[in-house]
C-alpha cells in the first residue's frame, strides 16, 4: 500500500554497534535468518532482497560479513574471530524509518551474546537541521552510558576570550597522538 506523500517522511537514522562477543558464533545462516526476522519485525522494517553472507577473503582477519537490504535502507555487519581472542561483531543498522535503538540492542544481545560494546546512534540530516549523535556504551543488553554529542556552535555557554575553542583543544589532542 502506498500512502499519500503527506504521511511519508524519511528519518535517516543509523545505529552503529561494535562489540566483543561472549562466545564463538555457530550456525551462521540460521542465526542470521532468525536474528534478522526478529529485528525487522520489531523495528517495522521490510526485506528488499535476500540476505547475503560472505566469507572473509583475507585470512589475517578471519570471519564473515553480511548484508541485508531493507526497504530504503540496509543492515550490514562484519564478524571477526581470531584464535585466543574474543570474537567481535561490527554492525550498522541504517533505516529511513525511526529506529528504536534500545530494542535493537536487546535483540542483538539475544542472538550474539554481547560482552562489552560501544555504539553510536545518529539521526542524519541533509537539510538545515543539526545531526543528533549519541555515544553509547554497554555490556550485554544493558546500556551503561549514553551521552549526546554537542557541537561547539550548539553550546550556549559563552567561551571566555582567553579560553581555547573546542577545535583548538581537539587539534592539540590529535597533534599529541601523532606527535606533531
Amino acid at each position: 500500500m502506498v500512502l499519500p506523500s503527506r504521511h511519508f517522511s524519511l528519518q535517516h537514522e543509523i545505529l552503529l554497534v561494535d562489540a566483543y562477543l561472549k562466545d564463538v558464533l555457530k550456525n551462521r545462516e540460521s542465526l542470521m535468518e532468525n536474528f534478522l526476522n526478529e529485528l525487522l519485525t520489531a523495528l517495522r522494517m521490510e526485506e528488499l532482497g535476500p540476505l547475503q553472507i560472505f566469507d572473509a577473503a583475507d585470512l589475517r582477519a578471519p570471519g564473515w560479513s553480511f548484508l541485508q537490504p531493507i526497504t530504503t535502507s540496509h543492515i550490514s555487519g562484519h564478524y571477526f574471530i581470531k584464535p585466543e581472542k574474543h570474537p567481535s561483531i561490527h554492525m550498522d543498522i541504517y533505516s529511513c524509518a525511526s529506529v528504536n535503538w534500545r530494542k535493537a540492542i536487546e535483540i542483538i544481545d539475544k542472538y550474539f551474546q554481547l560482552g562489552e560494546w560501544r555504539g553510536s546512534f545518529i539521526d542524519r540530516r541533509i537539510d538545515d537541521g543539526k545531526r543528533i549523535i549519541w555515544d553509547l556504551n554497554g555490556e550485554g543488553a544493558e546500556v551503561l552510558e549514553e551521552q549526546q554529542i554537542v557541537f561547539e556552535d550548539e553550546v550556549e555557554i559563552p567561551i571566555e576570550e582567553n579560553e581555547p575553542s573546542m577545535k583548538e583543544i581537539v587539534g592539540k589532542k590529535v597533534a599529541s597522538v601523532y606527535n606533531v
